[in-house]
């Protein structure tokens, strides 16, 4: 970490001190008790499952330096720690401590949005910067106020550039992250129906996520999606814009894609590259970290030699092999385009055996839920899969319809737990079937896969 002292946390903050100790070594910061390392300071945040306050022993016992809290704790445990600072609101005091932290670097910040493809661009952007860079990246997904808080506490004087993703699931959440940050680049993958609850249209989402440009430091760049309707045609007074897609005229031309019996060969303007996993999507967000990558100098071979070993983050179209049955393990999340792009992904792959599609709830849709689910069943029957099953209640809309698509009754199943479907899978399904799981992070797709090695609980 960035060094900070006692006094000037304390003025960051806005906080009081209940005991003090400057001969305290300090590290970094942490909100977890479970994991802190000795000399860093505990943050007691309050969430809604658990409240750190619960936790202060703990992180004292493993040799916290010192505690930022809302509420004093017992006098035992101050005159162990040594040094306790009582704020208002323990979530803005982190917030300010990682503001007060990115103000510290002085190097190229790099933030990425958009409703699908953010964390994929974040990896595979990392990766090929490495081979020049040291590179500091959000962890995982990341990518709201407490992640990029936690990824904030990592800043060190040896690193040379940050690659952020920044999510979000209310309105003004982009706006307040990439105020921290400022970053000196700027992704945005598409627009899409994410969300929907809490942003209503995609034009909602659309003003979410382009406000990551209101940010962006003097003289930065914006790589926008030029296929998306909502993005290629944006202008914004003081941002200079570079934009990537297939369409014609775009700075980063997609052109020349063959498929390949695993990943994609394609040009951008005349350069040819190739990336080693399935889904055409991800030559888009191949593309935007191509892109990136050569505005900071990173060269052609380099970039070339680092997909090579670039791979998918957890979850994402990630390929299983149980008993001869290959899973497509997309269980991440699931929105309406997302769910496109796997069925598109599952029906390029060759196999001789049948195509599944086991489908969970997509969560966060609004009042536009049921439509949204009824409208990709529709489109899993189209494409002649051979077998559709659900889990959950909101899911059975996507077997609906299927089934006033057109799709076989015989070929339609609504389950309501994982155990269900794996029970299914065994009586059914047989070596040479490819399976694609997918549904939002509360449907716990990847528990399906579980019961194949433990005991199914759901």
């Amino acid at each position: 970490m960035i060094s900070m002292d006692l006094k000037e946390i304390r003025h960051i903050v806005g906080g009081r001190f209940l005991r003090s100790d400057d001969r305290k070594e300090i590290k970094s910061f942490s909100i977890d008790s479970r994991t802190i390392n000795p000399a860093d300071i505990f943050i007691a945040i309050k969430g809604k499952n658990h409240d750190g306050h619960d936790h202060i022993h703990e992180a004292i016992e493993k040799g916290a330096s010192g505690i930022i809290a809302e509420r004093p704790c017992s006098e035992d445990l101050m005159d162990k720690v040594g040094n306790y600072m009582l704020v208002e609101d323990s979530l803005k005091a982190m917030w300010a401590i990682a503001s007060a932290l990115r103000a510290k670097k002085n190097i190229p910040f790099i933030c990425i949005t958009g409703t699908n493809g953010k964390t994929t661009v974040k990896e595979i952007l990392s990766h090929i910067l490495s081979a020049k860079y040291n590179v500091l990246k959000t962890q995982g997904s990341f990518n709201n106020l407490i992640g990029i808080s936690l990824t904030s506490f990592f800043l060190s004087p040896e690193h040379d550039i940050a690659v952020f993703e920044t999510g979000t699931n209310h309105p003004g959440e982009i706006a307040e992250l990439s105020a921290m940050i400022r970053p000196e680049a700027a992704v945005i993958t598409g627009i899409g129906d994410g969300h929907m609850e809490f942003f209503g249209t995609r034009e909602g989402v659309f003003r979410e996520k382009i406000s990551l440009l209101d940010n962006l430091s003097p003289g930065g760049t914006a790589f926008l999606n030029n296929d998306d309707l909502f993005l290629s045609c944006y202008v914004k007074r003081g941002v200079k814009i570079k934009y990537f897609g297939r369409l014609s005229g775009s700075d980063y031309e997609i052109r020349d894609i063959i498929a390949e019996d695993e990943g994609y060969t394609f040009s951008l303007n005349g350069e040819k590259y190739r990336i080693p996993f399935d889904g055409k999507h991800n030559i888009y967000n191949a593309t935007a970290a191509i892109a990136v990558a050569r505005y900071f100098g990173v060269e052609l071979e380099a970039i070339n030699e680092r997909l090579k070993t670039a791979t998918l983050p957890k979850m994402r179209l990630e390929k299983v092999k149980i008993n001869g049955i290959v899973f497509i393990n997309d269980s991440y999340n699931a929105n309406p385009v997302s769910f496109e792009s796997a069925i598109e992904t599952l029906s390029d792959i060759k196999t001789k055996g049948k195509k599944w599609v086991i489908a969970g709830n997509m969560l966060e849709l609004g009042g536009q839920s049921a439509d949204f689910h009824r409208k990709l069943g529709m489109r899993i029957a189209a494409r002649k899969f051979d077998m559709l099953v659900t889990l959950g209640d909101i899911a059975a809309d996507i077997a609906q319809g299927a089934l006033s698509a057109g799709m076989d009754e015989k070929k339609v199943y609504m389950k309501n737990g994982h155990a269900e479907i794996y029970e299914h899978i065994k009586r059914t399904a047989e070596p040479g079937d490819v399976i694609l799981l997918k549904g939002s992070r509360g449907a716990k797709m990847e528990e399906i896969l579980k019961c194949f090695t433990t005991s199914c609980t759901h």
